[in-house]
């Protein structure tokens, strides 16, 4: 790693597509292959491969932490340029978060309904043993948890849709980017009507829903990264290593370790050191080097999205209709890991490619719509 004069922090690309990575191991070996105990024989690398891929929870501390940043970060910018619009903000987010999220559910419907009428059984009716699939997914495909998800309540109101566990974070981001400008913009820029309804809204939504408010003080401390940023700006030239990155890098991976070593639960034991590594990072200004580490880096992030929302019903219905059942981790096991976590990125990218590659594309033409909506009709000459 080395600085360089890049304005993009092709670093941060880096950690969120592990992020990502980890998430998708994750369910993956929880979906297809048997627990750690009852895999006869492991050897001292079956036990890494179960030591290492359990990191799905983890991983989404780190995108809270990379969401409140950049996002956060985005709206602080606005506010203080006198250029913030609710209208601007609403159209950038809910277009991101749907040009995926409804592929992403109709993706999940459909292999779903392959799954159930294919093979059925424990993996789709939710007794294959295994963690992340504990439901019937039959009950959890009506039209009512669809629309419920849609508009960002599951876990609130309704549970994920299908077996698309993983959207219960996505609810949580929708939330903290309505609370966190609605509650800034009310005590920074202006105290009018609609701030303060929008203040108001933002408080009732955080009493009704309090499950969300550990995720919520993770997330603002992406918000604080950006006020660090401000106050102290990172180091312009360095000569040597990056000290202060590689020490609390370091102490994070401590924590990760001791969270899966005594199985702790709390997220903040990996959200602080995320924090203060991510801190070290962007302080002293540290970029990634050679260049096609650099590239690859910004390109697996750039599809993580879709990914995350993508590969678990995939996953579990080749788990239920290829496999069958879920199996040891010997040789032949890694093999088929190794090939369902390419095809599963594969996948994932095709999805990027028609859909979230797109985002900016729909955002200029709903910008473009609402211009020619508001410029007024020419007069009409009289003769």
């Amino acid at each position: 790693m080395a600085p360089t004069g890049k304005q993009h922090c092709d670093t941060l690309d880096l950690i969120r597509a592990l992020a990502a990575g980890a998430v998708c191991i994750s369910h993956l070996r929880n979906l297809m292959f048997v627990d750690y105990r009852a895999n006869a024989g492991i050897g001292l690398a079956g036990k890494a491969f179960y030591f290492i891929s359990n990191y799905g929870h983890t991983a989404v501390i780190v995108f809270f932490l990379l969401s409140g940043y950049f996002v956060g970060g985005s709206v602080l910018r606005q506010v203080e340029t006198g250029t913030w619009s609710w209208q601007r903000y609403l159209t950038e987010r809910m277009s991101r978060l749907w040009i995926v999220l409804i592929p992403a559910l109709l993706l999940t419907l459909f292999w779903d309904r392959m799954g159930i009428a294919l093979a059925g059984g424990p993996f789709y009716l939710g007794t294959e043993g295994t963690f992340d699939q504990q439901i019937n997914v039959a009950s959890h495909l009506g039209q009512a948890t669809l629309l419920c998800n849609l508009a960002f309540l599951q876990t609130l109101a309704c549970g994920t849709y299908g077996s698309n566990g993983p959207l219960w974070s996505l609810a949580n981001e929708f939330w903290y980017y309505m609370w966190f400008p609605a509650c800034y913009v009310l005590l920074r820029r202006r105290r009018g009507l609609s701030a303060i309804v929008a203040g108001v809204l933002a408080l009732g939504t955080m009493v009704a829903f309090p499950s969300l408010l550990n995720g919520f003080g993770l997330w603002m401390l992406g918000v604080v990264l950006v006020l660090l940023e401000k106050r102290f700006p990172s180091r312009s030239a360095r000569t040597g290593l990056p000290w202060f990155t590689l020490a609390s890098g370091t102490v994070l991976l401590v924590a990760l370790m001791l969270t899966r070593m005594f199985l702790l639960s709390n997220d903040w034991i990996v959200g602080v050191p995320c924090f203060v590594f991510l801190r070290c990072i962007l302080w002293e200004n540290v970029r990634l080097r050679p260049a096609p580490l650099s590239r690859i880096a910004v390109l697996f992030s750039g599809f993580s999205y879709s990914l995350y929302l993508t590969h678990f019903s995939f996953i579990l219905f080749v788990a239920a209709v290829v496999v069958g059942q879920r199996i040891q981790f010997d040789g032949r096991g890694a093999l088929v890991f190794v090939t369902m976590l390419v095809v599963c990125y594969v996948y994932a990218f095709a999805v990027y490619l028609l859909f979230e590659q797109n985002t900016k594309r729909v955002q200029r033409g709903i910008r473009q719509f609402r211009l020619r909506r508001a410029k007024p009709d020419p007069a009409t000459p009289h003769s």
